[in-house]
């Protein structure tokens, strides 16, 4: 298939260099040139947003968040080829996918929730598990562009669905990323050889890997590229535990530890950046 590629950041770059690597022809773009450049020679390096959507079958968008993805709608949808495939990575509103289903029906685009969570650490292979909300055969359609990057992929159900269970699946992880990190201040700072209590908390399924992950950054936050993520990752977690706490608003559904944790997740991560 033709595919274009929006975002090449820390999710999307994996995503994007399995799709040079494959069968599908690719073109990509990203507003920092820096994170273009690895794709010099594997993929086609477009100048602007609607760059990747002319004659392509399916457009992936992997941004920051609502505002960023409204962005590339805006330059995606006037020059997408009818019955061509809009596929959202971002972690965005339901609402936000109803509303861009909305827009591109008008000019016969399918939408498609796509949302993606790690499975694996590494990006040298398939490393998400795509989770699909909208039309059954438009999802099937995409299926050869999806299992590219993809180790598992499920059909949630409407449009907005796959959104959701991604929000859901974001308020657990950041519930036990900023629990680990408590624990782990904790335990320094009663005299537990930190090394010691990962060796248990390994070995009893506690230690998820995102919650490694940030553990590692942690102890790594002196360095100004990592003060530099761990910034950033600050900004992604009150934006996941907000649209957390406004899906359960919207659904009826209290979110009382979710809310805590938003109140705390900046300052908190952001405290590891120790430069």
């Amino acid at each position: 298939m033709k595919v274009g590629f929006i975002g090449l950041g820390s999710m999307g770059y994996g995503q994007a260099m399995l799709l040079a690597k494959s069968e599908h022809e690719l073109t990509v773009f990203d507003v920092a040139a820096k994170a273009m450049a690895p794709f010099e020679g594997k993929a086609t390096l477009a100048g602007e947003l609607a760059g990747t959507g002319r004659d392509a079958d399916v457009v992936g968008v992997c941004v920051r968040d609502d505002q960023q993805v409204n962005e590339c709608a805006d330059a995606l949808i006037p020059v997408m080829p009818a019955d061509s495939v809009l596929l959202i990575h971002s972690t965005v509103k339901p609402a936000t996918m109803e509303s861009l289903a909305a827009r591109a029906s008008e000019r016969k685009i399918n939408v498609l929730d796509a949302a993606v969570t790690r499975t694996v650490m590494a990006q040298d292979a398939p490393f998400v598990f795509c989770m699909t909300g909208g039309d059954d055969a438009v999802a099937e359609r995409v299926q050869p562009v999806l299992d590219t990057y993809s180790t598992d992929t499920i059909h949630v159900g409407p449009l907005g669905s796959g959104m959701a269970m991604k929000i859901s699946n974001n308020l657990v992880s950041w519930s036990q990323i900023m629990i680990g990190l408590e624990a782990f201040q904790m335990a320094e700072a009663a005299g537990v050889p930190t090394e010691k209590l990962l060796k248990v908390m390994k070995k009893n399924g506690v230690l998820t890997p995102p919650m490694e992950g940030f553990i590692k950054l942690r102890a790594a936050g002196g360095d100004p590229d990592t003060s530099e993520l761990i910034r950033s990752q600050s900004g992604i977690g009150e934006k996941d535990l907000s649209l957390a706490e406004a899906l359960g608003a919207e659904a009826g559904a209290s979110t009382p530890i979710g809310t805590h944790i938003r109140g705390l997740v900046r300052d908190t991560i952001n405290g590891l950046a120790k430069a």
